[in-house]
Formats: structure tokens, sequence, C-alpha cells
């Protein structure tokens, strides 16, 4: 997985879980040089609203041994 990918599969977790009045706070962090992936992660994880489905939670959990 390289940024360019990284950074759309990290659109689409936030776009699906995080309510719209937060999501603005997120942007600020993919549009950095070096990502601050493991902080994003822990950010979703307090902001996000509904359960997630199996294979988004595979998305997150290869995401996180790719980054952090």
């Amino acid at each position: 997985m390289n940024n360019e990918e990284l950074v759309k599969n990290l659109r689409y977790l936030i776009n699906k879980y995080i309510p719209e009045s937060k999501r603005n706070e997120f942007e600020r962090y993919l549009s950095m040089e070096d990502i601050p992936v493991k902080g994003i992660l822990v950010d979703f994880n307090n902001f996000s609203t509904d359960s997630l489905e199996e294979s988004d939670g595979a998305l997150i959990r290869d995401i996180y041994f790719h980054y952090c």
C-alpha cells in the first residue's frame, strides 16, 4: 500500500463512519507529507458512530500493519 492508496482508504473509512461535522479534523492530517496514521486511527476509533463491517475492519488491520 503506497501513500496514495493509504489516503484513499482512510478517506473511505472516514466518510463512511465519521459524522460529517468531525470529518474536517481528519483532512488536515491526510494532507500532511508524513501522515500520522496511528493518531488518525485513534481519533477514528473515538469518533466513529457505527459498528465496523468485517471488510472495513480488515482494511484497518492492513493499514495498521503497514504503517504503525
